[in-house]
């Protein structure tokens, strides 16, 4: 817990005090109420089952499908049985890692008591009763799931963002924006459930257990499918650094800066995640560029730098045909433009130039100043700035190069993870060292081979 950001400790035990004073008024609530505790064992243990079969998040954290079986708690029994089933469950589950981090038990259990403890108090408040024919009972359903979803997805998100010191937006978007339909279309399941055991008992839900272990796996495909797409983007842009031992990991780092910006900018995060995806990608029409040509120890003449610039329609060409990018094939098409109209492929000015390609243009300008190519040294970053300075309002959009400033000294230039690029970076030099030629740096941001 030592190695959160002090906010972070500071909410998970905000969070896991506050659950504990919930389930202390919840236990004395509950204290005259009948309980069926066979029916309590039977959705604990298929809760357990379900909490050991989790399917990761890409910016961490998990998800379950035990959501429908702790949602018919809610519905069945009092909230502090219900809460007992979702805390039991998650503890028990052998998805937890050993020894558990002490700041996740806390901030687990804290966020289960609020979220299922409040929902169930609600339906209960709200005179929920659970029958065949339910009509006047959706108001508390829905009030109640509500409650659960909002508050579950809401304390998750901001201590997610809390300890990777990011936006909750960037988190929200990224792991709970596409989850939240199958959530609410998991809730529906989770009424059947508690229905077909009020009615039935235990068989009746034992049979409800397959289509759960079905919605499972569909959360489990989506992810697999996005993981494949995004090894898919890696490998593309290794197969692009590797025709240029120069600029190894320029791809990677030109992501970084354009998502750094667009995010100063306050775009989307959709669209954020998107442009991190196309920047990865921007230099993928090089694959159809003469490695004499990309690697010249020298200045390009005219013909060769009219190869060099059908790289841009190139690429265009290539993310068209991924169908989770399509939409972004003119940002690659257009990351040569010049805000006063003098750049490649289509001469465009100004604001008609994309945005994203806007943002790549200035990230991947500082990437390449930044870099030894074989025809000229390094500069500096500091050196670097200036020049993206100097080329504002020419070159360069200035709305663009203003977030780029103000995002700059938090970009760690210096890290240990830059610092293992740079020496790989510097490894690949001197492979081809003896080919290097120092020329003249162009007084043009960046130079005719970004």
């Amino acid at each position: 817990m030592k190695d959160l950001p002090y906010k972070a400790r500071i909410f998970i035990l905000l969070v896991f005090c506050s659950g504990c004073i919930l389930a202390l008024n919840l236990f004395r609530l509950s204290i005259d109420t009948p309980i069926n505790w066979g029916g309590f064992l039977l959705f604990l243990i298929l809760t357990v089952l379900s909490d050991s079969l989790p399917v990761s998040l890409p910016r961490g954290g998990q998800v379950t499908v035990s959501f429908a079986l702790v949602f018919a708690s809610i519905l069945l029994f009092p909230p502090f049985v219900a809460v007992l089933v979702a805390i039991l469950g998650d503890l028990l589950s052998s998805k937890r890692e050993r020894p558990y981090p002490l700041h996740k038990y806390l901030f687990n259990s804290g966020q289960l008591i609020l979220s299922v403890g409040l929902a169930a108090l609600t339906y209960h408040l709200l005179n929920g009763r659970l029958e065949p024919v339910f009509m006047m009972d959706l108001l508390p359903i829905m009030t109640a799931l509500l409650v659960d979803v909002g508050i579950n997805i809401g304390l998750v998100t901001i201590v997610m963002a809390l300890a990777q010191e990011v936006s909750p937006w960037a988190i929200w978007a990224t792991n709970f924006r596409w989850m939240i339909p199958n959530l609410m279309a998991l809730a529906p399941l989770g009424v059947l459930i508690a229905l077909v055991f009020r009615s039935t008992g235990g068989f009746g839900v034992l049979l409800f257990f397959v289509p759960l272990l079905i919605a499972r796996h569909s959360f489990q495909s989506y992810m697999d499918m996005r993981q494949s797409f995004l090894d898919t983007i890696q490998s593309l842009a290794a197969a692009i650094d590797a025709k240029d031992p120069y600029t190894r990991g320029h791809s990677e780092r030109v992501a970084r800066y354009a998502v750094a910006i667009a995010r100063e900018m306050k775009r989307p995060e959709d669209q954020v995640e998107q442009l991190q995806y196309i920047a990865v990608l921007h230099d993928a029409g090089k694959i159809g560029i003469p490695e004499a040509i990309l690697n010249k120890p020298g200045s390009l003449d005219r013909d060769e730098f009219a190869q060099m610039q059908h790289h841009a329609a190139i690429g265009a060409e290539i993310v068209a045909n991924v169908k989770m990018l399509a939409s972004g094939a003119d940002i690659v098409r257009h990351h040569h433009e010049k805000w006063d109209g003098k750049g490649y492929p289509d001469g465009l000015v100004g604001a008609a130039i994309p945005l994203g390609s806007r943002i790549i243009a200035v990230a991947d300008a500082f990437d390449a100043m930044t870099s030894d190519r074989p025809y000229r040294p390094a500069r500096a970053p500091e050196a670097a700035l200036e020049e993206i300075k100097g080329c504002s309002g020419r070159q360069f959009d200035p709305g663009v190069v203003k977030a780029f400033i103000n995002v700059y000294p938090s970009l760690n230039l210096s890290n240990k993870a830059e610092q293992k690029t740079l020496a790989e970076a510097a490894a690949a030099r001197e492979e081809v060292a003896s080919h290097r030629q120092k020329v003249p740096i162009e007084h043009e941001c960046g130079d005719d081979r970004i």
